[in-house]
């Protein structure tokens, strides 16, 4: 094959004098002639493409570079963003450009097509998209936009992660964030509560069971993905030393074994508890509190995140709304204003149930503030009775003392 095409072009297209730099280049580079056929094929277009360069020359470049426009379309120095189909009929995004170059000899002109392989910036674009897919981290405060940056930035690492906040705050949600927009997105996401059990079976819950009735554990479930162990406060002392090891290793030992399981796993916790706190009650051990201290994210209550309520009343209600087919636009002032004096202590979670529930009862396109749950309305009234005693007590703060004054100076 070299041998004609020696003849016909006048260089050996394996051995162009910048053959051995090209090939040390991170993009795929083509040199192709007047004809569109191939001359030359770096190694990055080699991989790219599934075609060597040997076997490349000599062929029109539409059976090598099967791109989603002609060659024809793309300018002199001009780029085009398109698909590439490969050897093997896989689809790959990339970026060419065409620049004319001078052929030996004075001969003609030839182009040099540089390709860039995009599938890893759309990958990145993709977990970028995903960090607040499906399961939404839905905000507009200055505080969790914070959050969203925070877990961008620790998703493209696989430090273990500890996610701290009060019930409902979403640490559910960033876990599953931080999976989905890591270079382990692809991998299993699997889930594990500490829940009450005892500790032999919560042993082998997680680090799996060796023998006669072996069992996969969450760590060997997770292999190659994320494990998001909610809760870390309720897990025995003993078990969170097999964490620690874990961390320390990246070996787990399933009940009953002799001998360790290396398995590849990026840990997230979580606790709804301070964590110096459970450390003062020894619930926490030092050693995985300091291990879990490298990245660190705290999401704030529903009540620190006072831009939040109405987006997040908007969005709950036209989510219910066309989920039960009802037709319910907003909530009325009375019941606004109980809504913004109620603490949420449930917080995100419980303010979408309080709109679900409301929704689900409203007789009208206005939610009104008897069509809220009861343990709401039962808060505003003794808040009211509460305000309404200190008003009192602060209106005649020497009530009593004036009256008894009155009753000595009467004897």
């Amino acid at each position: 094959m070299k041998g004609p095409l020696r003849r016909l072009t006048g260089i050996d297209p394996c051995r162009l004098d910048l053959a051995e730099m090209f090939d040390e280049l991170p993009m795929g580079l083509a040199v192709i002639d007047g004809q569109e056929i191939v001359l030359f094929l770096n190694r990055s277009l080699e991989l790219l493409t599934g075609y060597r360069c040997d076997e490349a020359a000599g062929l029109p470049a539409r059976h090598v570079l099967h791109l989603g426009l002609p060659l024809r379309d793309t300018p002199q120095g001009s780029e085009m963003v398109t698909d590439l189909i490969d050897r093997y009929r896989r689809k790959l995004p990339v970026r060419v450009k065409s620049l004319r170059v001078s052929g030996a000899e004075g001969g003609d002109t030839r182009r040099l097509l540089v390709v860039e392989d995009l599938s890893a910036l759309k990958e990145i674009e993709e977990r970028t998209r995903n960090v607040l897919a499906g399961g939404e981290i839905l905000s507009r405060s200055a505080s969790m936009e914070g959050i969203k940056r925070l877990v961008q930035a620790v998703a493209e690492t696989s430090v273990p992660t500890l996610v701290t906040g009060e019930t409902g705050t979403g640490k559910d949600l960033v876990a599953l964030a931080i999976h989905r927009a890591s270079p382990r997105s692809r991998g299993p996401f699997i889930t594990a509560t500490c829940g009450p059990l005892p500790e032999h079976i919560l042993e082998s819950e997680l680090f799996g069971q060796a023998g006669k009735t072996e069992l996969q554990g969450k760590f060997q479930l997770a292999h190659t993905g994320t494990l998001y162990i909610a809760e870390v406060g309720d897990l025995p002392l003993t078990q969170q030393a097999r964490l620690v090891r874990f961390l320390d290793e990246g070996v787990i030992h399933p009940a009953g074994s002799t001998s360790g399981q290396k398995v590849d796993v990026r840990l997230i916790i979580s606790t709804n508890r301070d964590p110096e706190e459970l450390l003062r009650a020894k619930a926490l051990r030092e050693d995985l509190y300091h291990r879990l201290g490298v990245a660190r994210i705290h999401l704030p209550p529903l009540r620190e995140r006072g831009e939040d309520m109405d987006f997040l009343l908007a969005h709950f209600l036209d989510l219910f709304a066309s989920r039960l087919k009802k037709v319910v636009r907003g909530f009325s002032p009375e019941a606004r204003r109980i809504l913004a004096a109620y603490p949420f202590p449930g917080n995100v979670r419980e303010l979408k149930n309080i709109v679900e529930f409301s929704v689900m009862i409203a007789s009208a396109e206005s939610i009104g503030s008897d069509e809220l749950p009861s343990h709401v309305l039962s808060s505003n009234r003794a808040e009211r009775r509460d305000h309404h005693k200190q008003r009192g007590d602060i209106s005649h703060p020497h009530k009593s003392g004036r009256g008894h004054t009155a009753g000595k100076g009467g004897k």
